[in-house]
């Protein structure tokens, strides 16, 4: 081999180490692929995706929740989604909803709260309590000079105006109940002075009152009525057939002595 032969060679060798070497140090400085980095991506990816598909289930959930169950229909559908979607149906009527009118308090309701009396007003479930005066809508008076009818003013023979408490209250109590039998009772005799005998339970002192007998006999409204009236007071009734009326005593509150009603011995009595 010549001599000018192996300096081609060598040189042609010396460019093959210099490529290879100039390969070599490009493929050192590039960076090195690093696939651990590219699935920590790929996870961080999936990562975000569940959470956005879980903010978005809570989402539909509250949504489910609220609205009203006009709207729930409108909800999207997902699978497993549509039988919650059913049951919160069913609870939705009880969610906070605001009411499309103003909520009204039921009326008219009855009370369990037992009615008291007005401020000042006097009880009458005690039948001796005080009256300023007796109820005359079903109570008419007679007297031998004005007849029937006389004014409640007229007081100079059949005296109405001068009863004791106890009687007045009786006189109330008769009426009230004679208004919602329907039925009526006169007056005879009342506390005049100087028509009756003298005594201390007597008609001059307040305490008795004559009524007619007229179609008030045993069987009769009129006479359950007065029965009725006379039960709560302490009282005496003798039937006057001569004088064609009642005579009754009514005896104060605090009375103590004999009394039996329709039955009492009227034998020591003022007539």
């Amino acid at each position: 081999m010549s001599r000018k032969t192996r300096t081609v060679r060598t040189l042609f060798a010396a460019a093959l180490l210099a490529c290879a070497a100039a390969s070599t140090t490009a493929v050192s400085a590039a960076p090195a692929v690093k696939p651990a980095a590219v699935t920590a991506h790929v996870s961080s990816h999936r990562a975000e995706a569940a959470l956005t598909d879980s903010a978005s289930a809570m989402v539909k959930h509250d949504a489910a929740m609220t609205a009203p169950a006009a709207m729930q229909r409108h909800l999207p559908t997902e699978p497993g989604y549509s039988k919650n979607a059913e049951v919160e149906a069913k609870i939705s009527p009880l969610s906070p909803v605001t009411p499309t009118s103003p909520i009204t308090p039921a009326i008219d309701l009855p009370s369990i709260i037992p009615s008291q009396p007005a401020p000042g007003s006097s009880s009458t479930a005690d039948p001796y309590a005080v009256r300023t005066d007796f109820g005359k809508s079903n109570l008419h008076k007679w007297s031998s000079v004005y007849g029937m009818d006389t004014p409640w003013d007229a007081n100079d023979v059949t005296d109405t105006e001068h009863f004791k408490s106890s009687t007045v209250a009786f006189l109330d109590t008769l009426n009230t109940l004679a208004q919602s039998a329907g039925v009526s009772f006169v007056l005879t005799g009342g506390a005049e002075y100087g028509y009756h005998a003298h005594g201390t339970y007597s008609h001059e002192n307040g305490y008795k009152v004559d009524i007619s007998d007229s179609g008030i006999y045993a069987g009769t409204t009129a006479y359950r009525i007065l029965l009725e009236a006379l039960t709560p007071f302490k009282h005496h009734l003798s039937h006057e057939w001569n004088n064609n009326h009642y005579d009754i005593t009514i005896y104060p509150a605090d009375y103590t002595g004999s009394y039996s009603g329709a039955d009492h011995d009227n034998s020591g009595d003022d007539e």
